[in-house]
């Protein structure tokens, strides 16, 4: 898959960013490279853009060490020039702000290694996993970047960012290629 690339300034598009537009994430990392490598898809990372009640933008996301939290999208940007890609949903039933009331409510949760080991695993032998899976609808079950991003999407939607694939399996290129959004711009201080 290509990278597309419409370089922006982030004050100039920061108003355009809506409550869950996705933000898919190039690697910067030897770990961010190797999900790259075993994933064969570009991006590292996904998580999800929303305001917070002071009006500014947030990064809503999951990550390893940390779990579920929320930082200021505009230092995410200064510290990772160009790796952010904004990505918007086509479908006309998309609620962005009730998909991120859902990502909200993963803040303070751990991050699920397990989810992590799944999606990996996914691309090793899908059809045998596939049976061992437990129930992805649990709000309380630890969960990675792109995964917490689809169930955030699913809960609050009923939509399935990527329908042929369950949340738990669900790697940042698979958001990307599913068809659910649209390719927007890259993020620069």
């Amino acid at each position: 898959m290509p990278i597309p690339v419409c370089a922006r300034r982030y004050a100039s598009v920061r108003d355009d960013i809506r409550d869950g537009d996705v933000l898919l994430w190039l690697p910067t990392s030897i770990a961010g490279k190797a999900i790259c490598w075993g994933t064969r898809q570009p991006y590292s990372h996904a998580s999800m853009a929303g305001r917070s009640s002071d009006g500014r933008l947030r990064n809503v996301e999951m990550v390893q060490w940390a779990g579920g939290r929320r930082t200021p999208l505009s230092e995410q940007v200064i510290r990772y020039p160009g790796t952010c890609q904004v990505w918007r949903p086509i479908d006309p039933r998309y609620d962005g702000h009730a998909a991120l009331v859902q990502m909200l409510w993963l803040i303070g949760q751990p991050y699920g290694w397990s989810d992590f080991a799944l999606v990996a695993l996914h691309r090793i032998c899908p059809r045998m996993l596939r049976a061992a899976l437990p129930n992805s609808s649990s709000p309380d079950r630890p969960r990675v970047c792109s995964p917490s991003v689809a169930w955030a999407i699913r809960t609050s939607n009923g939509i399935a960012a990527v329908p042929s694939v369950p949340d738990d399996e669900i790697s940042p290129g698979d958001l990307a290629d599913s068809g659910f959004a649209a390719y927007r711009y890259s993020l620069y201080p």
